[in-house]
């Protein structure tokens, strides 16, 4: 049984030139008549923005990696379930009563889980929750687990030894803080290089393992999440991760995008420019699988490869030669261990799902594990772009040609390791269709149906609400703006009106909310303006004010990270921290 709301948030992009900042020098939206008029939008509006403004470096992993730890494996059937104390020493008496309505609905929904012998799980890269029986969701784990190798057993917990995962833990914290050392006293690394990458020994603790159910493939399979924000690794994998992500944007020419209207600016760009044909083929393909499985021996010899081709003469990169970098990504691979079922495991193949490591060097295992592949299937001027696990081509020759050389790569490894997920005229990218109209670009809003209906406990429906019943205007304002930004002309929008007024009947919400929704849009972003000399229509006006309207809260956001960033600074130099030896200062 899957309960199942639309996901409407996104993260923006990191990269070494902004994929942003490109397209908004290459777009033909910012002209001086076009730009954005503040029209009393609250710049904090999240309705109004295109996504979460997550600016984090982590953002090659999904949002499943990122919740705190009494949040992320919550077995609903058995144990305590712990509610937050805070809603219980809320100011107003209204405040503390609804936390007190809330805490016993989910002391109600716990009973329910566990009369009916059910636990309730997140749904994979979606929001969600997903409800079964906790017999098949056991055996779908086990099945799991008893498939793949590449999870190695260690040893059991009990009771009699209950310190054994910390005695383990403080075993691979000192290994990782050995080998930092090393590398700072041989002047392999640098100082500031040793700080991004040491171990927080107040926060550190062992990585875990838990699983989500995938109701977007037949039979709701279950997805690995291994959470290891704190690990004595993650430093290194954030440093590092981010360093070969950029390398390889910039050797491959591909753009790393956290947003859907990155991907729509970017295939608009590539039709304006010529490159759309009436013939030109789309592709996508999915690295998940390969993330888990990659051999990390083929890996590492796939990342000198990539290193020696892609850095200069020196052979290094700030600072770092080849074999240090080397060497700290086979430390990260040799000490993935985890806990899960009271057990400790070590992950002897692929890498942590969790990892900011983990993606870019599945890409570099892709591409230059046979090079000859690289310069084949990518070309500078045809568009290719990453999000997470997920990539997409443009490609100008025939199908057959493609997939002859997609075949011939797969032969070269002891498994598949290209999974194509499609390759047409028409295919979708994460919530986006995108459509090549015999030469003219479409994009549309993509619907990913679920394998099973959406069916819960009156119980479960009355608290654990889809954000369309939490806050309707703001899910619908959400909707009408996100479908702006992707339907590429005002039939589609029309198109995309009606399925959102559809999932609004679901729910038993009156049309007339609709109309006035869209006319609220229309006002703030300024649509009733006709500009001399009417060659746009009211649509593409509309549009052009809400893609400028991101740009504006882009630079804006820009502007205050410059000013805390400056402030932070100031406020660097400012502490004194008199009468302390060189002990003292070393703590402090």
């Amino acid at each position: 049984m899957a309960y199942q709301t639309n996901d409407t948030t996104e993260t923006n992009n990191i990269s070494s030139v902004s994929s942003d900042d490109e397209l908004d020098k290459g777009c033909y939206y910012w002209t001086p008549e076009f730009q954005y008029k503040d029209h009393c939008i609250n710049e904090n509006d999240w309705s109004s923005s295109d996504d979460s403004e997550n600016d984090s470096d982590d953002k090659e992993i999904t949002y499943h990696h990122k919740e705190t730890s009494s949040d992320k494996n919550i077995k609903w059937s058995d144990g305590s379930y712990l509610t937050h104390d805070e809603g219980l020493q809320s100011n107003t008496r209204f405040e503390r009563r609804q936390a007190c309505y809330y805490q016993d609905k989910l002391r109600q929904i716990r009973q329910q889980l566990k009369d009916k012998n059910l636990i309730l799980r997140p749904i994979y890269k979606d929001i969600g929750y997903h409800v079964e029986s906790i017999n098949t969701f056991n055996n779908k784990v086990n099945q799991f687990l008893n498939q793949t190798s590449s999870y190695s057993l260690v040893f059991k917990l009990s009771r009699s030894y209950p310190t054994a995962s910390q005695n383990y833990l403080a075993k691979i914290v000192e290994r990782v803080e050995t080998t930092l050392n090393n590398l700072l006293q041989s002047k392999s690394i640098t100082e500031a290089q040793y700080m991004a990458m040491k171990i927080n020994r107040s926060t550190v603790r062992m990585n875990y393992l838990y699983f989500v159910s995938d109701t977007h493939k037949e039979g709701i399979p279950v997805q690995p999440i291994i959470v290891c924000n704190d690990g004595p690794t993650m430093g290194i994998s954030r440093y590092l991760g981010r360093l070969l992500g950029l390398l390889f944007n910039d050797a491959t020419y591909c753009k790393k995008f956290h947003k859907g209207y990155n991907v729509i600016h970017t295939m608009e760009f590539y039709q304006k420019s010529g490159q759309l044909r009436p013939t030109t083929l789309f592709a996508s393909f999915n690295i998940n699988d390969l993330c888990l499985n990659f051999s990390h021996q083929q890996v590492l010899d796939a990342l000198e490869n990539f290193l020696n081709s892609s850095i200069g003469s020196d052979h290094s990169i700030q600072g770092m030669t080849i074999t240090t970098i080397l060497q700290l990504i086979r430390l990260v691979l040799d000490e993935q261990y985890f806990i899960y079922n009271y057990k400790l495991y070590r992950q002897t193949a692929g890498s942590a799902s969790g990892s900011s490591l983990t993606i870019p060097l599945v890409y570099i295992y892709l591409f230059y594990w046979q090079q000859n592949l690289l310069e084949d299937l990518i070309n500078k001027n045809e568009v290719f772009f990453r999000y997470r696990d997920e990539a997409f081509i443009t490609w100008n020759r025939s199908e057959d040609e493609l997939r002859t050389l997609l075949a011939m790569a797969n032969s070269q490894f002891s498994q598949p390791i290209w999974n194509i997920t499609d390759i047409g005229s028409t295919i979708h990218f994460r919530d986006i269709l995108i459509t090549n109209n015999n030469g003219l670009l479409q994009t549309s809003v993509y619907h990913e149906q679920a394998f099973e209906p959406i069916m819960l406990e009156s119980s479960f429906q009355d608290i654990l609400q889809p954000a369309i019943k939490q806050d309707t205007w703001k899910w619908l304002r959400a909707a009408f703006l996100k479908a702006v930004r992707y339907c590429s002309d005002n039939n589609i929008f029309n198109e995309e009106s009606d399925e959102i007024k559809w999932q609004l009947n679901q729910y038993q919400i009156p049309d007339l909310i609709i109309n006035e929704a869209h006319q609220e849009i229309i006002h703030d972003f300024g649509a009733w303006v006709i500009y001399q000399p009417y060659i746009k229509s009211n649509y593409e006006i509309l549009r052009d004010h809400v893609f400028n309207y991101d740009r504006y809260r882009k630079a804006k956001k820009k502007e205050r990270q410059g000013e805390q960033n400056k402030e932070t600074q100031i406020q660097l130099h400012l502490p004194s921290i008199p009468n302390l030896d060189g002990n003292q200062l070393y703590w402090y």
